[in-house]
Protein backbone atom coordinates (compact mmCIF):
# COMPACT_ATOMS: atom_id res chain seq x y z
CA UNK A 1 0.00 0.00 0.00
CA UNK A 2 3.18 2.35 0.93
CA UNK A 3 4.45 1.67 -2.51
CA UNK A 4 1.61 3.42 -4.33
CA UNK A 5 0.47 5.82 -1.66
CA UNK A 6 3.97 6.80 0.21
CA UNK A 7 2.35 9.55 2.13
CA UNK A 8 -0.16 7.53 3.73
CA UNK A 9 -0.71 7.97 7.28
CA UNK A 10 -2.17 5.10 9.76
CA UNK A 11 -3.62 5.67 12.84
CA UNK A 12 -4.56 2.49 14.78
CA UNK A 13 -6.85 3.22 17.69
CA UNK A 14 -7.08 1.06 20.82
CA UNK A 15 -4.92 -0.98 23.47
CA UNK A 16 -4.55 -4.90 24.10
CA UNK A 17 -1.66 -7.24 24.90
CA UNK A 18 -0.10 -7.26 21.91
CA UNK A 19 0.76 -2.92 21.74
CA UNK A 20 4.16 -3.52 22.79
CA UNK A 21 5.23 -6.05 20.50
CA UNK A 22 3.45 -3.81 17.65
CA UNK A 23 4.92 -0.54 18.61
CA UNK A 24 8.46 -2.63 17.87
CA UNK A 25 7.42 -3.89 14.82
CA UNK A 26 6.48 -0.49 13.37
CA UNK A 27 9.90 0.49 14.57
CA UNK A 28 11.70 -2.41 13.38
CA UNK A 29 10.02 -2.22 9.80
CA UNK A 30 10.70 1.54 9.90
CA UNK A 31 6.98 2.79 9.55
CA UNK A 32 7.57 5.35 12.32
CA UNK A 33 6.88 7.97 10.39
CA UNK A 34 3.75 6.34 8.59
CA UNK A 35 1.93 4.54 11.61
CA UNK A 36 0.76 6.09 14.74
CA UNK A 37 -0.54 4.11 17.54
CA UNK A 38 -3.21 6.35 19.22
CA UNK A 39 -4.65 4.39 22.40
CA UNK A 40 -7.79 5.05 23.18
CA UNK A 41 -9.68 8.35 22.29
CA UNK A 42 -12.38 9.51 24.39
CA UNK A 43 -13.49 11.18 21.56
CA UNK A 44 -13.31 8.74 18.70
CA UNK A 45 -16.24 10.16 16.97
CA UNK A 46 -14.68 13.69 16.77
CA UNK A 47 -11.56 12.03 15.48
CA UNK A 48 -13.30 10.04 12.58
CA UNK A 49 -14.20 12.82 10.34
CA UNK A 50 -10.63 13.29 9.31
CA UNK A 51 -9.82 9.53 8.19
CA UNK A 52 -10.11 9.30 4.75
CA UNK A 53 -11.06 5.60 5.68
CA UNK A 54 -11.57 2.92 8.37
CA UNK A 55 -9.68 -0.29 8.01
CA UNK A 56 -10.53 -3.24 10.67
CA UNK A 57 -9.57 -6.46 9.52
CA UNK A 58 -10.60 -8.20 12.99
CA UNK A 59 -11.37 -12.10 13.17
CA UNK A 60 -13.61 -11.97 15.37
CA UNK A 61 -15.93 -8.90 16.42
CA UNK A 62 -19.78 -7.67 17.37
CA UNK A 63 -21.99 -5.12 15.77
CA UNK A 64 -19.01 -2.59 16.24
CA UNK A 65 -20.51 0.62 17.36
CA UNK A 66 -16.97 2.32 15.80
CA UNK A 67 -18.06 0.76 12.33
CA UNK A 68 -21.57 2.86 13.07
CA UNK A 69 -19.71 5.56 14.31
CA UNK A 70 -17.41 5.89 10.81
CA UNK A 71 -20.10 5.62 8.98
CA UNK A 72 -22.19 8.38 10.88
CA UNK A 73 -19.86 10.86 9.68
CA UNK A 74 -19.41 9.66 6.04
CA UNK A 75 -16.35 7.62 6.74
CA UNK A 76 -15.79 4.65 4.02
CA UNK A 77 -14.60 1.15 6.04
CA UNK A 78 -13.33 -1.62 4.99
CA UNK A 79 -13.75 -4.63 7.40
CA UNK A 80 -13.80 -8.27 7.47
CA UNK A 81 -16.47 -11.10 6.99
CA UNK A 82 -16.24 -11.57 10.71
CA UNK A 83 -18.62 -11.48 13.19
CA UNK A 84 -21.66 -8.66 13.09
CA UNK A 85 -19.29 -6.69 10.69
CA UNK A 86 -21.46 -7.71 7.54
CA UNK A 87 -24.23 -5.92 9.46
CA UNK A 88 -22.57 -2.48 9.47
CA UNK A 89 -20.74 -2.98 6.39
CA UNK A 90 -22.58 -3.61 3.51
CA UNK A 91 -20.11 -4.38 0.90
CA UNK A 92 -19.94 -2.23 -2.69
CA UNK A 93 -22.53 0.23 -0.68
CA UNK A 94 -20.55 1.94 2.51
CA UNK A 95 -17.46 0.08 2.28
CA UNK A 96 -15.63 -2.86 1.28
CA UNK A 97 -15.74 -6.69 3.21
CA UNK A 98 -12.50 -9.10 2.99
CA UNK A 99 -12.29 -12.50 3.80
CA UNK A 100 -10.65 -13.20 7.27
CA UNK A 101 -6.97 -12.74 7.27
CA UNK A 102 -6.73 -11.94 3.27
CA UNK A 103 -3.35 -9.59 3.86
CA UNK A 104 -3.56 -9.22 -0.51
CA UNK A 105 -7.09 -8.14 -0.57
CA UNK A 106 -7.03 -6.09 2.54
CA UNK A 107 -4.06 -4.16 0.48
CA UNK A 108 -6.05 -4.11 -3.14
CA UNK A 109 -9.15 -2.94 -0.81
CA UNK A 110 -7.11 0.05 0.88
CA UNK A 111 -5.15 1.19 -2.31
CA UNK A 112 -8.72 1.01 -4.04
CA UNK A 113 -10.59 2.90 -1.59
CA UNK A 114 -7.64 5.25 -1.51
CA UNK A 115 -7.42 5.76 -4.98
CA UNK A 116 -10.44 7.27 -5.63
CA UNK A 117 -11.61 10.47 -3.89
CA UNK A 118 -15.35 9.98 -5.55
CA UNK A 119 -15.86 6.64 -4.58
CA UNK A 120 -15.18 7.40 -0.88
CA UNK A 121 -17.50 10.56 -0.77
CA UNK A 122 -19.94 8.06 -2.70
CA UNK A 123 -19.60 4.84 -0.03
CA UNK A 124 -19.21 7.74 3.11
CA UNK A 125 -22.65 9.51 2.00
CA UNK A 126 -24.19 5.96 1.32
CA UNK A 127 -23.13 4.64 5.15
CA UNK A 128 -24.22 8.25 6.44
CA UNK A 129 -27.65 7.34 4.87
CA UNK A 130 -27.92 3.61 5.95
CA UNK A 131 -27.11 4.58 9.74
CA UNK A 132 -29.43 6.94 9.96
CA UNK A 133 -32.38 4.35 8.33
CA UNK A 134 -31.64 1.50 10.22
CA UNK A 135 -29.57 2.35 13.01
CA UNK A 136 -31.72 5.23 14.72
CA UNK A 137 -32.98 5.24 18.26
CA UNK A 138 -37.04 5.19 16.91
CA UNK A 139 -35.95 2.54 14.17
CA UNK A 140 -33.68 0.46 16.86
CA UNK A 141 -37.20 1.16 19.48
CA UNK A 142 -39.50 -0.01 16.57
CA UNK A 143 -37.87 -2.95 16.03
CA UNK A 144 -37.44 -4.11 19.83
CA UNK A 145 -41.25 -2.68 20.49
CA UNK A 146 -42.45 -5.45 17.66
CA UNK A 147 -40.41 -7.99 19.02
CA UNK A 148 -42.21 -7.61 22.47
CA UNK A 149 -45.40 -7.45 21.19
CA UNK A 150 -44.92 -11.03 19.42
CA UNK A 151 -43.66 -12.33 22.15
CA UNK A 152 -46.60 -11.37 24.23
CA UNK A 153 -49.15 -12.18 21.40
CA UNK A 154 -47.91 -15.93 21.82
Amino acid sequence: VLAEHPDLQVLIYGRGPLEAELRQAVADQGLAGNVQLMGFADDLPAQLGCLDLLVHPADMEGLGVSLLQASAARVPIIASRAGGMPEAVVDGENGLLISVGDVAGLAAAMNRLLGDAALRAQMGGAGRARVLREFSVDTLCEGNLAIYKKVLAQ
